[in-house]
């Protein structure tokens, strides 16, 4: 045999190589923006980025999983880029592989809008849960989890004068003030079941239709043991505001710009907590250490018990989130590509599709872990 003919043979094999390779993790993706940071191996475009999880075994447990998610979901119309996060919408945010949700609703004129603050983002809660059940409905293999927050204006003690009301107003084409009639937990109530066609598919949170005057909740609780086979084509519901019980799972205990421990109090002691324990890095006010705090926190999850849930913020606050994330996002991947095995948790993000590969880095510690392997034995 020649030399051509060696070549055009060891060519053929690499496309043979290649082509299984691909097949294991399920076809080809979009083209890609940028190529990899400096030693990465680009995954991007062998991961189906929108189904993802269904090369997940259904007895992986929801805890064990490494999920990727984005900071201040909605923000991504801010006026003139002021408060932006992100610059995908949150369909295409699910499209690329985001699983992780952080919602922050603000309570006014009856109803519940996106804000970052101050800032209305142009959406409504209940555009938010037409996205995702729209995307659940196409893709039955996924599931979302979504933190809502109750987002505290710092204008909101002004009431219908509040420059972040009226702009809002304005922006809706709403000329009439109207005051609040319920308070924010009825208020999610009444928007989640009373104003969508079908009923919103959360996992966690179930309608609480009416019998004999009280209450009766149906759905069930996220605990240590909830598997992603119990929750494909399901939102699990993270609630960060006041409500009853079996409202979600309750994250309300998240101390401000600090790392929270659900088992711990401020000083580190003992704590009570229903299971699952979640631990959360959320130090935003540390743009400078923020990249040691977050991979500390994510190697935290990589050693941690794989039955507690682990959210890890890369976000900060400085004058452009979008400078920040040009800084962290290219080390975080850099570090993910090279990590050694372990779940990594949730980790939110802000402009998460620089560098191209970030998202595919985290869903990739999903096959190299336990978390493959089905859920705890006991």
């Amino acid at each position: 045999m020649g030399a051509g003919d060696k070549i055009v043979k060891k060519v053929g094999e690499l496309k043979d190589t290649a082509a299984q390779a691909a097949g294991r993790l399920t076809g080809i993706m979009r083209s890609g923006r940028r190529s990899p940071t400096s030693g990465q191996k680009d995954t991007s475009d062998i991961i189906s980025l929108s189904s993802w999880m269904g090369d997940l075994p259904d007895d992986a447990l929801v805890t064990a999983l490494s999920i990727p998610g984005t900071h201040d979901s909605g923000c991504i119309d801010g006026p003139v880029g002021f408060a932006k996060t992100q610059n995908l919408d949150i369909a295409e945010q699910l499209n690329a592989g985001i699983r992780f949700l952080d919602i922050r609703l603000a309570h006014y004129q009856n109803d519940l809008h996106v804000h970052h603050d101050v800032v209305y983002m142009g959406k409504s809660y209940k555009d938010v849960l037409r996205i995702c059940a729209e995307f659940l409905g196409r893709h039955p293999s996924e599931t979302i989890m979504m933190s809502v927050k109750e987002e505290e204006r710092f204008d909101a003690p002004l009431g219908d004068f509040a420059p972040s009301e009226v702009l809002s107003r304005l922006l809706r084409g709403e000329l009439e003030s109207r005051g609040n009639s319920r308070s924010f937990d009825d208020e999610f109530e009444y928007q989640t079941w009373r104003q969508l066609k079908s009923a919103p598919p959360f996992y966690n949170y179930a309608d609480p239709a009416v019998a004999g005057g009280r209450p009766v909740m149906t759905a069930p609780t996220l605990t240590s043991a909830t598997t992603l086979g119990d929750v494909r084509g399901r939102i699990i519901l993270l609630r960060r505001f006041q409500g009853e019980d079996g409202v979600g799972f309750d994250v309300t205990y998240w101390l401000d710009n600090a790392a929270t421990r659900s088992s711990e109090d401020e000083r580190g002691n003992p704590r009570t907590a229903a299971p699952p324990i979640y631990s959360i890095e959320d130090h935003y006010n540390n743009p400078d250490d923020k990249y040691d705090l977050a991979i500390a926190h994510i190697e935290k999850a990589m050693k941690g018990d794989p039955e507690d849930l682990y959210i890890t913020f890369s976000s900060a606050v400085t004058l452009r989130a979008s400078g920040h994330s040009e800084t962290i996002n290219p080390r975080l991947s850099d570090y993910l590509a090279a990590s050694p095995q372990g779940r990594v948790g949730i980790v939110a993000m802000d402009y998460f599709e620089e560098p191209r590969e970030l998202v595919s880095h985290v869903i990739t510690t999903n096959f190299r872990t336990g978390a493959t392997s089905g859920a705890k034995s006991g």
